[in-house]
């Protein structure tokens, strides 16, 4: 815009450009307010994805490792790993208030177990007694918020809302 000149002959704008720009700049910035907002939310929920699913694994590995059960419970917002060690030496299957507690972790997002998952075990083996998936509930299109729990593996992957499964990556 062409600038204007005062009676000294110095260049200002006008009032009206300097709204006009305000406008823009607030107008650009609520935008990407809002696109900020979207991203930490996916990137919140694959967090959770991921540090469940390193917990999961970690519970599966000290089975094997230390040939014992391990066990995990599932709640709508927590999940908690214990180790078996009652009666000791080596516990004794069953999940009891006296066994180790390993992990407590309390989520943002609303977990759905499903098969079994909210109490279930790895064997001494690291075998898992129950199959199937956690999903973790957000508006947000994360690339992973759901895991995948078989006897012998476990994985991350991104639910598909069409067919209701967790598609592994």
């Amino acid at each position: 815009m062409p600038h204007r000149l005062d009676r000294k002959g110095l260049g200002g704008f006008t009032l009206m450009e300097i709204v006009l720009v305000m406008v823009i700049v607030g107008i650009l910035s609520a935008i990407a307010v809002g696109n900020f907002r979207g991203i930490m939310e996916k990137y919140r929920v694959e967090g959770e994805t991921k540090q469940m699913f390193i917990d999961l694994m970690d519970a599966r590995g000290r089975a094997m490792q230390r040939n014992r059960v391990f066990h995990v419970q599932i709640t709508d917002n927590a999940y908690k790993t214990f180790e078996d060690t009652n009666p000791a030496p080596d516990g004794d299957g069953v999940l009891t208030g006296s066994d180790t507690q390993v992990a407590s972790v309390t989520v943002k997002h609303t977990m759905t177990p499903t098969g079994g998952l909210s109490n279930f075990r790895f064997n001494r083996n690291g075998i898992a007694t129950a199959t199937g998936t956690v999903r973790f509930t957000s508006s947000a299109r994360p690339d992973y918020d759901c895991i995948t729990v078989k006897a012998t593996r476990i994985k991350m992957g991104q639910y598909n809302a069409t067919d209701n499964t967790c598609v592994e990556k």
